[in-house]
């Protein structure tokens, strides 16, 4: 019955890159009409730029629309881990709060910083511990931020001794990094 959670439609994205596309576009929206008022011809802005509110106003319902999506999910997945200890899995927290794995993850890390959850990630298993609380170690090699496509193609390399996602350094023989809980082989 379990397996037959339903997850979330929505991704956690936790930016507000959404709000400043939407301003650049009503910005040159309110250019094109002082433009046209005063009949100023740069590259044409006058006779199309005013169309930009249209798409604004869509990227602005979709930037509220996150928002309030990665609010929501922050607030069910620190209701379900606030008071907890111990250990649990990724994909059985994941199918309690609905909330894809992947998404669990990074909401995990914005309630460490935000709201100060204690939790590391058993470094053999991958699986969340909470009421443990992990130092930091940044690794000096380490450059970021690295994408994904970079990370898998050093992750090649066995004298990779630290996360090249965060840049700790985890224990020796770690499949599993313990602060952001990527996958480390």
């Amino acid at each position: 019955m379990s397996q037959d959670r339903y997850y979330h439609k929505k991704n956690y994205t936790g930016d507000f890159s959404a709000f400043g596309t939407a301003i650049v576009f009503t910005l040159v929206g309110v250019l094109a009409l002082i433009f046209r008022a005063y009949n100023i011809y740069f590259i044409g802005l006058w006779t199309w730029g005013y169309w930009l509110f249209i798409p604004a106003f869509f990227i602005f319902i979709g930037a509220f629309s996150s928002v309030y999506w990665d609010r929501r999910m922050k607030n069910s997945l620190y209701a379900a881990t606030v008071n907890r200890t111990g250990r649990v899995n990724v994909t059985s927290l994941a199918q309690e709060v609905g909330i894809k794995p992947n998404s669990l993850l990074r909401v995990l890390v914005d309630l460490r910083t935000q709201r100060g959850i204690q939790y590391s990630y058993d470094t053999d298993t991958g699986d969340i511990v909470f009421g443990e609380d992990i130092k930091y170690n940044q690794s000096t090699e380490f450059t970021a931020p690295m994408s994904k496509k970079q990370a898998e193609v050093v992750f090649q390399a066995p004298e990779a001794s630290y996360c090249h996602y965060c840049g700790h350094k985890p224990p020796a023989g770690s499949q599993f990094c313990e602060n952001c809980g990527s996958k480390l082989t």
